[in-house]
């Protein structure tokens, strides 16, 4: 019953629509017909009465005409921003607008193909502030935004701006290296501190990092695999992360 309450709304608004539609048309048309007996009174009397009641009427009819022109406007504006804002939040996160998981999705869709047809696999890391759930309880939701935020800086500072960085929800981030193969994926790796220092309004706390790591397999053809498959995968303890580090370089 739930899915059905939007369609019902929407089919009430139609018939009050079209009574708003018709109550302008009928307003118009009754303005209309007292500007043209005011003025062939104005003409048949050209008196200094009629002519200010004519342009009374005139100065009127403009001015009412003009209110409604700007509510109208200003409510389709007003519909075109929020739609925008609606748009836009379906692709980004809350967190400093960082592009979402439906945004990652699609970005994925992109480089598949383009991958394939160049022989240039990607890498697609996820990064995650482990047993945030038990942080945000003992410490706070200030404490876990703050944590969030700085997660997503740490990200922005290490990462080239070929790259794709993306808020999954949560305490999950993900990071699309392009044109990159799995050892390579970890001199970047090396780059991402295993922890974040965060303030819990009297010290510094360190949030460590996890991750995990999957270079495209060329044969996946739906972005939802690619990025369940790099979700799946097994997290790399910090001492795998410096050795493969240290052999890729």
């Amino acid at each position: 019953m739930g899915h059905l309450m939007p369609v019902d709304l929407a089919l009430d608004e139609v018939p009050n629509a079209r009574r708003k539609r018709l109550v302008r048309v009928v307003s118009f048309v009754l303005w209309c017909l007292a500007i043209i007996v005011q003025t062939a009174r104005a003409l048949a009397e050209p008196s200094t009465l009629n002519l200010v009641s004519l342009g009374g009427f005139i100065v009127l009819f403009t001015a009412v005409n003009a209110q409604i022109f700007l509510v109208r406007w200003l409510g389709e504006k007003r519909t075109r921003r929020l739609m925008a804002r609606l748009h836009g939040s379906a692709y980004l996160s809350e967190l400093d607008n960082l592009p979402n998981r439906n945004y990652l999705l699609s970005e994925l869709r992109r480089e598949m193909p383009r991958a394939r047809a160049h022989d240039a696999p990607f890498v697609l890391i996820i990064l995650s502030l482990e047993q945030f759930d038990e942080v945000v309880r003992r410490r706070g939701e200030a404490f876990g935004d703050r944590a969030l935020k700085g997660m997503a800086q740490v990200l922005r500072r290490f990462t080239r701006t070929s790259d794709f960085i993306a808020h999954l929800g949560g305490a999950d981030f993900a990071v699309l290296l392009n044109e990159c193969k799995h050892d390579d994926s970890f001199i970047y790796l090396q780059r991402v501190p295993g922890s974040i220092a965060v303030s819990d309004g009297h010290r510094m706390l360190e949030v460590p990092i996890s991750a995990r790591v999957q270079q495209y397999d060329m044969q996946s053809l739906y972005a939802t695999d690619v990025l369940r498959d790099a979700e799946e995968s097994r997290p790399l303890r910090r001492k795998e992360v410096q050795h493969h580090g240290s052999e890729a370089a």
